[in-house]
């Protein structure tokens, strides 16, 4: 059955970072959308977070030429591989143990929309929401100590200091093999699917992104305005978000 999709993203550096780490791919035509936060500072974030873009639309394409089936999830794994190979090989040359050490890696969320399925993969703390009639669904959970403390009833399975809630424990590129959460929707009609960075919802409630996606507003004009009320609350960091309306 066809599927008529429409969808639109925006990036931005913030109002605090001089900056932007995060990286975003959209492709209606494939219906691949993908958000990427990269971490380990100027450069080594933007190169981890553009090279998972990269190579999970290089991916797709290669498959879709072959005319094999897609695998979202092996995509991740592989755009893993090439990051954790890639920051041993650049930093062990150059002696740089210091970022060795500390990793150079991103988080990501993709969707895949094929006829009438959405499959989502993730790994950090991206998120993607679901908007359905008048009820928006939150479709990932972080991979971060603040999510492992909700998830203990507030209790951290590990001791941490104050201040390190928000310290994601899974991302690309950290460790030669990542294991990849993901969940398959039936879509239906109507559905708005939101992919976004911590940088928006860090500074906009779920409440409030739910009453933005509902108002009515363009797709265009909801990632514009998104963008504006993370600013307006601070804009502690890159802000991406991809909507996508089926």
């Amino acid at each position: 059955m066809h599927r008529d999709i429409k969808s639109s993203g925006l990036t931005h550096v913030g109002m605090r970072r001089n900056h932007n780490e995060d990286a975003i791919y959209l492709l209606d035509d494939l219906g691949l959308y993908i958000v990427a936060d990269g971490m380990g500072g100027h450069a080594h974030g933007e190169v981890a977070s553009a090279m998972a873009v990269e190579a999970i639309s290089r991916q797709l394409f290669e498959t879709n030429s072959a005319n094999v089936p897609f695998s979202l999830t092996g995509a991740v794994k592989e755009a893993n591989s090439r990051i954790y190979k890639y920051s041993r090989e650049k930093f062990e040359s150059s002696g740089d143990t210091a970022t060795l050490m500390a990793g150079m890696g991103t988080t990501v969320v993709a969707l895949y929309i094929r006829q009438d399925m959405a499959c989502i993969a993730h790994v950090g703390d991206s998120r993607a929401y679901r908007l359905r009639d008048s009820h928006l669904e939150l479709l990932t959970q972080d991979h971060s100590l603040a999510a492992m403390a909700a998830a203990n009833r507030g209790a951290f399975p590990i001791p941490i200091r104050t201040g390190f809630k928000n310290v994601i424990t899974r991302a690309l590129g950290i460790e030669p093999e990542v294991e990849v959460d993901v969940r398959e929707e039936q879509i239906a009609e109507g559905d708005l699917f939101l992919l976004c960075s911590d940088g928006l919802t860090n500074m906009v409630t779920d409440p409030r992104i739910h009453e933005i996606l509902f108002s009515g507003l363009s797709i265009q004009s909801a990632c514009e305005t998104l963008i504006s009320e993370a600013n307006r609350n601070g804009g502690r960091d890159n802000i991406s978000c991809i909507l996508v309306r089926i």
